[in-house]
């Protein structure tokens, strides 16, 4: 994810939505079919196994949903 130039010092939970300006959140995670199994991001020239799980957070105001990957 890029930074905005005003967004260096700020912890995900403390940047405010950027459709609404929120900062209402729900975090949670991205799931499948199954409970289970998670979604993940993979770059397009990563192999077979490569990724990196991803989390989600909806904003309570606009109902905007962005992913994260975890750290």
């Amino acid at each position: 994810m890029n930074k905005q130039p005003n967004q260096e010092n700020r912890s995900l939970q403390e940047t405010p939505c950027p459709i609404c300006g929120s900062q209402n959140f729900v975090w949670g995670r991205t799931v499948g079919e199954s409970v289970s199994q998670w979604v993940y991001f993979r770059a397009d020239e990563a192999g077979w196994g490569e990724g990196e799980r991803l989390r989600a957070c909806k904003c309570i105001d606009c109902k905007n949903i962005q992913l994260f990957t975890y750290d």
